[in-house]
Formats: C-alpha cells, structure tokens, sequence
C-alpha cells in the first residue's frame, strides 16, 4: 500500500522522509534558542542551540530507530 507521496513503507525514500521531523524538530528548536536569546554572548547562544538540537532530534531520532515502521 501506497503513502500520502505513493511512497510504500519499506523503500528507501520512506526511510528518508521518516527523518525530515526529527531534523526539522531539532533545527527549529535551535532557531527559536538563538531568537529568544539576543541578550546571551554568541558562543553561549550557540552551545545552547546545539543542545537544544541534539537534545530534540535526539529523542526523536531514537524513537524511530527503535521502532520497525510507523504504526499510524
């Protein structure tokens, strides 16, 4: 059976959509670090972002690699 794009579950591309989120997740997350802290030194601001990034993705990432396929 066929996706929303006519992509199946087990190809490759459905693979590599089901990582667009957690990437998306965790760069937005970063984004909104970076505006909300105009008042912070740049490095701070930067090593906050990539915490926010990886603590974000992370999780994400981690919940599909444990999973077999989505389930709905």
């Amino acid at each position: 059976m066929a996706g929303l794009l006519g992509i199946t579950m087990n190809s490759p591309m459905a693979r590599l959509w089901r990582w667009v989120i957690p990437i998306g997740g965790g760069v937005l997350s970063a984004v909104l670090i970076v505006i909300s802290t105009p008042h912070v030194v740049w490095y701070l601001r930067g090593l906050l972002a990539v915490i926010g990034f990886v603590v974000i993705a992370g999780q994400s990432a981690a919940y599909l690699w444990s999973s077999h396929a989505d389930q709905g």
